[in-house]
């Protein structure tokens, strides 16, 4: 565990300053490395998680057991709050994409102290409302049978992702073979709408990038 300062409360800076040193009380701070475990699918939470540092992937598996991303989440970000504003068991599991730090905020306290004011419960709408975006996002990728829209539309609503990404990744978050994927990828930079440094995309030209996905 980490020593905490007020500083890694930056996402709660709505609050007055001695709410936020009684967040404090009722937090850890923790220090994951690259592919560790942060929870599994039906696991109960003890605490809320407020990624801090770092990416994350929440995945679970289909009927052959291959690996599926539903979503990869960057710091600043809660973590499937959903499971415990429902008080249910997490929905997938969770690994870490990059070496993170995690606020591990005891829940039945802030729950207690803190769920009933009313920026907090606008805090949370606001955070479910994005999860249930990228929700919506996955669904489209599964359903369409147009590869290089599901990588021009990834690509677009991810770009802040892609300097922490390698086309790798990526392919297997969209469930594309690597050799689909790389095929789509050299054609977009052929056509100059991205670039491709050591591995990871870059976004070059985004009117083209657009006219992919609505093509």
């Amino acid at each position: 565990m980490e020593t905490l300062g007020l500083e890694d409360f930056f996402f709660f800076s709505f609050l007055k300053e001695e709410e936020l040193v009684r967040l404090k009380e009722i937090s850890v701070k923790k220090i994951y490395n690259k592919d560790e475990i942060l929870f599994y699918k039906s696991e109960e939470p003890k605490y809320l998680h407020l990624l801090i540092k770092g990416v994350v992937k929440l995945y679970t598996h289909d009927h052959k057991d291959n690996e599926v991303i539903i979503h990869n989440l960057m710091a600043p970000s809660l973590i499937a709050e959903i499971a415990n504003y429902e008080e249910m068991g997490f929905p997938a599991n969770c690994a870490f994409e990059t070496n993170a730090e995690v606020l591990l905020i005891d829940y039945e306290k802030f729950k207690a102290e803190f769920l009933l004011k009313p920026e907090i419960a606008m805090f949370f709408i606001k955070s479910l409302t994005r999860k249930i975006k990228a929700l919506e996002s996955f669904i489209s990728y599964n359903i369409s049978s147009n590869s290089i829209e599901k990588i021009a539309k990834f690509l677009k609503d991810n770009e802040s992702l892609l300097k922490n990404l390698k086309q790798v990744k990526i392919a297997q978050i969209l469930n594309i073979t690597p050799e689909t994927f790389s095929r789509k990828i050299s054609k977009m930079k052929k056509d100059g709408v991205i670039e491709n440094d050591k591995g990871h995309i870059k976004i070059l030209d985004y009117d083209k990038l657009e006219q992919l996905i609505h093509n």
